[in-house]
């Protein structure tokens, strides 16, 4: 049986969504990723990937997805992957 949710009118019915992730505390990480500021001013304590994918509704599957710098715009993300579609 299909997963309930996962298809409405013969269409697979999918989300995009972001968010941001902490990754390892490395120099190279830092260098590409960057580090958002913390609220004290200082920088948070990890660097931060920002991530948008693509999921299927029903099993939250990720179908595809662009991870890059945690100052990079959602919005963008989101259009690149609505492109490859």
């Amino acid at each position: 049986p299909d997963t309930p949710g996962s298809w409405f009118a013969d269409r697979r019915v999918m989300a995009i969504d972001g968010t941001c992730l902490d990754i390892a505390d490395t120099e190279a990480n830092e260098a590409h990723f960057g580090r958002p500021p913390s609220s004290r001013g200082d920088r948070s304590a990890f660097p931060q990937a920002r991530m948008v994918a693509l999921a299927e509704c029903g099993t939250h599957a990720i179908v595809d997805a662009v991870v890059g710098p945690c100052t990079s715009s959602e919005v963008e993300f989101a259009r690149e992957l609505i492109s490859r579609l």
